[in-house]
This record gives C-alpha cells, sequence and structure tokens, in this order.
C-alpha cells in the first residue's frame, strides 16, 4: 500500500464477500474525509454465522473500549483512502486489523459508511475466534500504547531565517 502511486486506494476481500457496488458510495464519502471504511452491522446475517456475528462484536466492543475509539466494524476491510494517509503509518504484523486507528494517529479523518455483504459462494474462510484472540489482544496493547506515547504538537507559526 505504501508504493502504490494512484490517487486513492481500496481494499477489499477477495471472494466478494464485501460488494464492489458499495464502491461510489464510499469514493462519496471520501469527499470529506481522508479514509472510508466498511461496516458490515446492518448486513452481517448475509455472510457470517452466529459464532462471528457475537465474537466480532466483543471484538470490536473490547478495541474501542481498550483504544478510546469508536469505530464500530474494524474487522470489516473495505476501505477507501487517499494515498498520503498510508505513507507514515507504522506497519506490523497484524496492522490491519487496526488501520483506521492507525490512520487517525497520523491526524487524518476517518468516518464509517454501511456496505453490503454477501453469502459465501467459493472457498473457506480463515476465521478462527481462537486463531485471532490472542495475536489481536497483543497488538492491540501495543496500539494503545504508541497511541499514549505519540506526540501531539502542533507548529503555530513557521519562522524563515536567512
Amino acid at each position: 500500500m505504501q508504493a502504490s502511486q494512484g490517487q486513492y486506494t481500496a481494499t477489499l476481500d477477495a471472494d466478494l464477500l464485501n460488494d464492489p457496488k458499495d464502491l461510489p458510495a464510499m469514493l462519496e464519502a471520501l469527499k470529506n474525509a481522508d479514509c472510508v471504511c466498511g461496516t458490515r452491522a446492518a448486513t452481517r446475517s448475509k455472510g457470517d454465522n452466529w459464532v462471528r456475528i457475537v465474537s466480532s462484536r466483543i471484538a470490536n466492543w473490547v478495541r474501542n473500549k481498550l483504544s478510546g475509539e469508536e469505530i464500530s466494524d474494524a474487522g470489516c476491510t473495505y476501505r477507501v483512502f487517499k494515498r498520503e494517509c498510508i505513507a507514515r503509518v507504522k506497519f506490523f504484523n497484524g496492522a490491519h486489523r487496526f488501520l483506521p486507528m492507525l490512520i487517525k494517529m497520523e491526524g487524518f479523518r476517518v468516518v464509517e459508511v454501511p456496505v453490503s455483504t454477501n453469502p459465501r459462494l467459493s472457498g473457506a474462510s480463515h476465521y478462527g475466534v481462537w486463531n485471532r484472540l490472542f495475536k489481536s489482544f497483543r497488538d492491540l496493547f501495543g496500539v494503545r500504547w504508541m497511541k499514549s506515547r505519540r506526540l501531539r504538537y502542533q507548529i503555530a507559526e513557521s519562522v524563515h531565517c536567512q
């Protein structure tokens, strides 16, 4: 993503659980933000079983409580953002789970829009509660630490010396 040269970057799952027809609405929302994240909250039942829905809601609640964020569906990887949003993001294995927060930490505006989900037509999910729980929790504490330690200063005036 950091090597992309286009003005915008879009990410979505390759299995088409996320519907490409939502892309125009996401690009429209990008006019008032730097990053647009899809949220599957209204359409979760089409592509997910109840275990996945419940575990995702719990994970989002915990993530928001511990991080001080309000991202309703951090697990949705359907996102569109301006190229400059990604330039300074500190990537690590698992950063995709925290990308909206990492982008916000760099001073960019992040908004969410509802997106459609489709039933899985082929392939198999690699998602599991236990295979994500411990890695995600450790990463969440790392991101929380980064957020608490970031520098929050603004340059009020620029003075040019000759």
